[in-house]
């Protein structure tokens, strides 16, 4: 299939996705033409056939801490004129969208410019999209009616897809087709244990110590609450001598760092700041503790269990679908930091669960492989190809949930 891929450049979870997706889908004989800014994250497109496109205007390089959505008119112009040139030129049959701000505006314009013509247009709900800009009284209804263009509909977790039917007004749940990692098979044991591993260039101090360490990704951003992070550490740095590891950057940083100043752990606290490649560090780690408001999956969480690391989390969104509460991670309800300290310490307290949790998260791990979930997604696109043949629309299309 002749397939483009539009998404956001930066380190979220929509950005890496969408790339990714690109990644495999080129890896597996497609023709992949991807559509962003700047492709930071994505070391590994240069390792495929991915024809890659940016539009005419020189923004410079981003932030890739940063989801930048308040495109311009000249902005959404320019890539519309990009996305028009490539579709028509390389005759596309699929055009997929991760995140629907602002990019359902460009299937809105291909339906009505290029009527039947058009690809087959599919968009993937990510998180804030939905909850966030979905829900806005100026954004939230322009949104719902452009996400009729579209011949299909994906989003991450059923727990997602009752929310976006729900905001959006949709006749149907989105079709699961969930998060995937790239990262196999269970890593080296954590620092508890005594592994060596060595960390990228500038991050943390150096040492590998014997104390567990507790590690947290993200973007900084306010709906991951990462102040919560560095107090549930404090709790848990009370009762047992232990690191904390911030991986990523953004704009909550500066609090927590405030935070760590003004609580005068200093030296418990390490900074990774934002990396393409998480693995090295989360492969060391003992623990992921995430305390986001609302989560649609997290990538984070998965790519944590995917290296053996057991993740600590808030019950909240989809997380639920991907941690298993007591086998895999603990989930503790928001705002309850007393119960995450609890759980972190007796975790750390017995060596014996510990392991045995690393290897049931390394194992959940496996049902959101790349190899089986981009195979979803090219079932879902041949699928809404061949209705769009037989009736010319692909609005009636159901797709099989993911068992997972």
């Amino acid at each position: 299939m002749r397939i483009g891929i539009l998404f956001h450049s930066s380190c979220g979870g929509s950005s890496r996705i969408g790339g990714e997706l690109a990644v495999e889908l080129a890896g597996r004989g497609h023709v992949v033409h991807m559509f962003a800014r700047d492709p930071y994250f994505l070391a590994a497109a240069a390792e495929e056939e991915i024809r890659f496109h940016r539009t005419a205007i020189d923004w410079g390089r981003p932030d890739p801490s940063i989801l930048r959505l308040n495109w311009s008119e000249e902005e959404l112009k320019s890539l519309l004129n990009c996305v028009l040139r490539v579709v028509t030129e390389e005759d596309l049959e699929i055009l997929h969208i991760h995140y629907a701000v602002p990019f359902a505006f460009i299937a809105q314009e291909l339906k009505a410019r290029l009527g039947e013509q058009a690809p087959v247009l599919v968009a993937t709900l990510h998180g804030t999209d939905v909850t966030v800009h979905g829900r806005d009284p100026v954004t939230g209804p322009s949104l719902s009616r452009m996400l009729r263009f579209f011949d299909g509909l994906t989003t991450v977790s059923y727990s997602h897809a009752r929310v976006a039917a729900q905001v959006f007004r949709l006749k149907r749940l989105p079709t699961v087709i969930p998060n995937f990692t790239r990262f196999t098979g269970l890593h080296s044991l954590s620092n508890m244990h005594g592994s060596e591993s060595s960390f990228p260039q500038g991050g943390g101090n150096g040492n590998l110590d014997v104390k567990p360490a507790i590690c947290h990704v993200s973007n900084f951003r306010p709906l991951k609450d990462p102040e919560s992070v560095a107090r549930i550490f404090l709790g848990i740095r009370r009762r047992t001598d232990s690191e904390l590891w911030l991986v990523g950057d953004g704009p909550e940083m500066k609090k927590v760092k405030s935070f760590v100043v003004r609580e005068g752990i200093e030296s418990d606290v390490r900074y990774f700041g934002l990396q393409p490649n998480v693995r090295p560090i989360l492969a060391c780690a003992d623990l992921l503790l995430m305390t986001s408001i609302t989560e649609s999956f997290c990538l984070a969480a998965l790519e944590a269990m995917a290296c053996g690391v057991p993740v600590l989390a808030t019950k909240v969104g989809g997380l639920p679908e991907v941690v298993l509460h007591g086998e895999t991670g603990f989930l503790f309800p928001l705002g309850e930091h007393s119960s995450a300290v609890e759980f972190a310490v007796d975790l750390f307290a017995n060596p014996v669960k510990h392991r045995a949790m690393r290897k049931a998260a390394a194992i959940r791990a496996r049902k959101f492989s790349h190899k089986e979930i981009v195979q979803l997604y090219e079932n879902y696109y041949q699928a809404l190809n061949c209705v769009r043949r037989e009736v010319g629309t692909a609005e009636s299309t159901a797709v099989s949930p993911v068992p997972y």
